[in-house]
């Protein structure tokens, strides 16, 4: 457990939560904390979750979590808008050139 992690993402643990790892198990319900504010929480592949406590911001955050999204490049989507801007430019030089020679 990174609790340096865990405290600038979640903030300080509260005195009445025990922070146990609760592994991989798909029955345990976080319960919610009326006095947490939500946050929300972004893994490495841009997904994101809205945690109500302290204890599954801190689950999460163990689990590589964070409250910052990482920057995510797209290079597709770049190349697409330089072809497009390219394509854009291009189409104008000719329409330009046409009006001169006529």
């Amino acid at each position: 457990m990174n609790e340096q992690k865990i405290i600038i993402n979640c903030g300080p643990k509260p005195e009445n939560v025990e922070f146990v790892k609760i592994q991989n198990d798909p029955n345990f319900v976080f319960t919610n904390d009326p006095n947490f504010n939500t946050l929300v929480l972004y893994d490495q592949e841009g997904n994101i979750v809205n945690v109500n406590s302290w204890l599954e911001c801190a689950q999460y955050v163990d689990g590589d979590w964070s409250n910052k999204l990482l920057s995510i490049t797209n290079y597709e989507q770049q190349i697409f808008g330089f072809l497009a801007l390219f394509l854009v430019g291009y189409i104008s030089y000719k329409i330009r050139l046409r009006k001169i020679n006529d």
